[in-house]
């Protein structure tokens, strides 16, 4: 997990809540999660690429897809390397990154990014020791 990761979530999370059809400007977004705005700008920006957000210039940004309907794997998939270029001679390194994303691919593949947000929400509301 990359800190790209956590603030597609985080940017999921806002548009989510504070969408119904409204744009949100990357400024809002920042201040309510507490995120670097250059930074959160880029992420918006694959976050668009992959068709789960659509921006629209001088309005901002919002949810192209529900959150129920984007997997953990997609979100991955669209912060992970972003767009590098293959290498040309496959290292060990990356036959054991191309293992180890088949197999945490299989499990994420039917996890939303709404899951995530919905068991964040329930784990705050237990105490220390886990009980409510």
């Amino acid at each position: 997990m990359n800190r790209t990761l956590a603030y597609g979530l985080a940017c999921l999370q806002y548009l989510g809540e504070n969408n119904g059809g409204r744009w949100n400007q990357v400024s809002e977004i920042c201040r309510c999660q507490g995120l670097p705005a250059p930074y959160c700008n880029k992420v918006l920006q694959a976050l668009v690429h992959a068709g789960f957000v659509e921006s629209q210039k001088g309005r901002g940004y919002r949810l192209a897809r529900e959150l129920d309907d984007i997997s953990v794997w997609e979100l991955m998939e669209s912060v992970t390397f972003n767009g590098a270029p293959k290498p040309e001679k496959p290292a060990v390194s990356n036959k054991l990154y191309q293992t180890l994303r088949e197999q945490v691919n299989h499990w994420l593949v039917g996890l939303s990014v709404q899951d995530i947000i919905e068991t964040m929400k329930e784990g705050e509301g237990r105490g220390p020791a886990g009980e409510r």
